[in-house]
């Protein structure tokens, strides 16, 4: 449990705690939520704006940047946009490692992400159009340029959605190539997949566990490394299975979406073959980016159609797209009426339909419903807490509610109990934040419930609209003439321990696990230093003077 609140004071009953079982009065009720039809900027979801570095970013330090006033523009729009792709073209760099300015500018673009709040997905390529010239460097020098960009990915994973196997191949899609080490157009010998899998394998090596890999086509992944499909209990373990999602930039196009699936001729419907029914599982657990590249002419355009691209988005758990493109699909979208359900279907949505507290002897329970209306899960970790926000003190206090977002899917209910020792009135409220500290308190990065009236931005809480008491019994009857006071709690450095008399009390420091940390002779009002002391709770006993009861503090 960890509470956010500058200075939080512990206060203790003395005749209270030495004689009486303290018991918990929970005022609390059931509460239903209406939805929301609002398109919502929630991370790591919804349409992705398309951007690509220019000729002269190799060069001039500080330029064709993305700007912070751009991505504020796409994120308050009426889309909504809170992911972007960025094409990293590398074409300055065939003979040579990247240099100095190349990675300023990179660093550079995200931290402009990271101020305007939104995330960004990565591809590196050395070339955006066919010919004769090579496609990409020799082997060796790729190897060097990811082992350069690891740095970079590590220092800033925090904004990055998904590093995409690029580095092969025109727009560094792995198929046209013009290498005899990676074998071009699918004729590709089992020396030239080799030489692939070690890009593939040194991106995994390169790039943070947290932030998944996506490669071009179903074949790819299966050719590398097995058709193992992936599972509930093997999708999140830290494997090259479990991090290489997809992106697929032919969506609905023909011949399988263009070498996405293996199909038979170029108007086969690509859903329910093999390798469709392997990236539907495997999206699962993992994101699902693109876009659409041109009009399907099988079956009047069948497929390139806005109600049969839901239908797919479903089937294949889509969690981005790019809005820049192919333009007359969105516009036959629009025309069609399914622009806003794409919207707001990409990606996870989470409806809160109810909730219910209720008392039990020694705290309350919470059983939470809610509905995740969206194409896809959650494929990145993250913490959801019930927040309990005194109403005269507006201190915080956040418990770790026992559940994977990532396994939300459909119809979710969740029942947990709670005995916080805590007194006073509390609103009630949950909050699930981005994993990482350098985001958790940024509202940008949290996940909000598709409902009516329940969201605060400025926090990034869901308001659960419901209100608890928890008391002690008879506490006005009993003395409060001994009464300890702590704080500020959580400390990072010092400690006031506040007595009620003056007298020197002679105190032990006790760890979790009973280990005996700290032990000194206090007075009334003393500062006692914690610096030595690592991060966790400790319990404070008094030897002096025997009446008076441990007392807990979290150094911080």
């Amino acid at each position: 449990m960890r509470f956010y609140n500058k200075m939080y004071f512990i206060r203790i009953s003395i005749s209270l705690l030495l004689f009486l079982v303290s018991q918990k009065i929970l005022i609390g009720q059931t509460v239903t939520y209406q939805s929301s039809t609002d398109i919502i900027a929630n991370p790591e979801r919804g349409l992705q704006k398309y951007s690509i570095t220019s000729n002269n970013y190799a060069t001039v330090s500080g330029t064709n940047n993305l700007s912070v006033e751009t991505l504020n523009n796409w994120k308050t729009s009426a889309d909504k946009v809170t992911v972007v792709f960025r094409y990293f073209l590398l074409d300055a760099f065939l003979d040579s490692d990247i240099n100095e300015t190349y990675l300023s500018n990179i660093q550079t673009d995200f931290e402009n992400v990271r101020t305007a709040g939104l995330k960004i997905i990565v591809r590196f390529s050395y070339s955006n159009a066919q010919g004769s010239t090579p496609q990409q460097p020799i082997k060796s020098q790729i190897l060097s340029h990811i082992s350069q960009l690891s740095t970079i990915l590590n220092n800033n994973k925090d904004i990055i959605f998904s590093h995409q196997a690029g580095f092969i191949g025109t727009w560094g899609e792995w198929y046209y190539t013009n290498s005899t080490e990676f074998g071009t157009d699918g004729n590709i010998t089992n020396t030239q997949w080799l030489n692939r899998k070690e890009i593939v394998d040194a991106m995994l090596v390169a790039t943070p566990q947290e932030i998944p890999i996506q490669v071009r086509y179903a074949g790819i992944k299966t050719t590398l490394y097995g058709n193992t499909l992936l599972t509930e209990q093997t999708a999140y373990l830290n494997t090259a299975n479990a991090r290489i999602g997809f992106f697929n930039d032919a969506f609905l196009n023909n011949y399988g979406d263009q070498g996405t699936y293996s199909v038979s001729d170029e108007c086969t419907n690509p859903v329910g073959t093999t390798d469709y029914n392997y990236v539907a599982n495997e999206t699962k657990y993992l994101p699902m980016t693109g876009e659409t590249n041109g009009f399907n002419p099988c079956n009047d355009g069948f497929r390139t159609m806005g109600d049969n691209a839901i239908y797919e988005m479903n089937l294949t758990n889509w969690t981005t797209i790019n809005r820049d493109y192919y333009t007359p699909f969105w516009d036959e979208v629009i025309i069609s009426n399914h622009y806003e359900d794409i919207l707001k279907g990409l990606g996870y949505r989470f409806v809160l339909n109810s909730s219910e507290v209720i008392s039990n002897n020694t705290g309350f329970e919470i059983n939470l419903n809610l509905t995740n209306v969206g194409f896809s899960r959650v494929f990145k970790k993250k913490n959801v807490y019930l927040v309990l926000k005194n109403i005269i003190t507006n201190a915080i206090t956040t418990e770790l509610i026992n559940t994977d977002i990532r396994t939300w899917e459909n119809s979710v209910s969740i029942t947990q109990s709670f005995d916080l020792g805590l007194e006073g009135t509390f609103e009630l409220y949950i909050w699930i934040p981005d994993n990482e500290t350098s985001l958790e308190n940024n509202s940008n990065y949290s996940i909000q419930f598709a409902n009516i009236n329940t969201w605060e931005p400025a926090t990034g809480y869901n308001n659960l609209l419901q209100t608890i008491s928890l008391k002690t019994l008879d506490l006005n009857s009993y003395s409060d003439s001994k009464k300890i006071l702590i704080y500020p709690n959580p400390a990072s450095d010092f400690i006031t321990i506040e007595l009620k008399n003056d007298n020197e009390e002679k105190i032990k420091i006790h760890n979790i696990y009973g280990q005996l940390v700290k032990e000194v002779s206090i007075s009334n009002n003393q500062r006692l230093n914690i610096t030595e002391l690592t991060n966790g709770i400790y319990t404070i006993s008094f030897q002096s003077n025997k009446s008076l009861p441990s007392i807990k503090f979290i150094k911080k």
